[in-house]
């Protein structure tokens, strides 16, 4: 029984990081992403990465960037 609830345990830890990367949050709800909230679900996400997905450079990525990136490959599609 303890090495089915440990084994249940790692999988769940290691299954977490994936899933995080799959979640975007608009955190203060202003209908674009920062730097800061992309990192949140893109944790290896560089700045030359986000800089080339906001091609507007307002140092925030609109829904319309976001889509693009990943249109072009920048970025994993949401699921």
């Amino acid at each position: 029984m303890t090495r089915i609830a440990l084994t249940f345990g790692a999988l769940t830890l290691l299954a977490a990081p994936a899933f995080a990367q799959m979640t975007l949050m608009d955190a203060d709800e202003n209908g674009t992403y920062s730097m800061e909230e992309m990192l949140m679900a893109y944790p290896d996400m560089t700045e030359d990465t986000f800089a080339a997905i906001d091609t507007d450079e307002s140092g925030e990525v609109s829904i319309e960037e976001l889509a693009t990136a990943q249109t072009e490959g920048l970025l994993p599609p949401m699921e």
